[in-house]
């Protein structure tokens, strides 16, 4: 990966993606808090996002192990089994694609009904103070990340001006 199209700046937009989805749904609970029957919404993705992250960190790790470190005076001198005994595998093409695969892609928050009746009569579930803290707590972390990304972009901008 590129400077700009890191794994961070990956998982950074994919958090945020995942948060916008929550407060979607946390927002339309607060709207339906007097809808008879409405069940509340909940949207999960930490769990898929953290998977596609320690699959990206293993990518990552395997590409170090079969780097190729070595320089041979000619091409001859590179064969698979020499390669083999020093170390090194060789991967067949589909290992090669995989590696070079977008660990992040097909990343999609999961909106999940919350079928737990809080003893409303009318078959209503939502918690409005339980909705305002989450909508709370969404907005905080948002913000979070939105900070940790201004400062990638920034580490970006100063390695641009060289450091000036």
């Amino acid at each position: 990966m590129d400077l700009i199209t890191s794994s961070t700046m990956h998982t950074l937009k994919l958090g945020m993606d995942g948060l916008l989805a929550r407060q979607q749904a946390v927002s339309s609970n607060i709207a339906n808090v007097m809808t008879p029957g409405y069940q509340r919404q909940e949207v999960s993705f930490e769990g898929q996002l953290y998977e596609m992250m320690e699959d990206q960190k293993n990518k990552e790790y395997v590409k170090g192990l079969n780097s190729i470190k070595y320089n041979p005076q000619s091409i001859s001198e590179v064969s698979p089994q020499r390669l083999t005994k020093e170390g090194y595998n060789i991967l067949t093409p589909e290992q090669k694609a995989y590696l070079n695969s977008n660990s992040f892609s097909g990343f999609q928050p999961q909106i999940l009904a919350d079928t737990f009746n809080g003893g409303s009569k009318d078959g209503n579930n939502v918690e409005l103070e339980k909705e305002l803290m989450d909508l709370s707590k969404t907005g905080t972390q948002y913000t979070m990340l939105s900070n940790l990304e201004r400062r990638e972009y920034a580490k970006i901008s100063e390695a641009i001006k060289g450091g000036q």
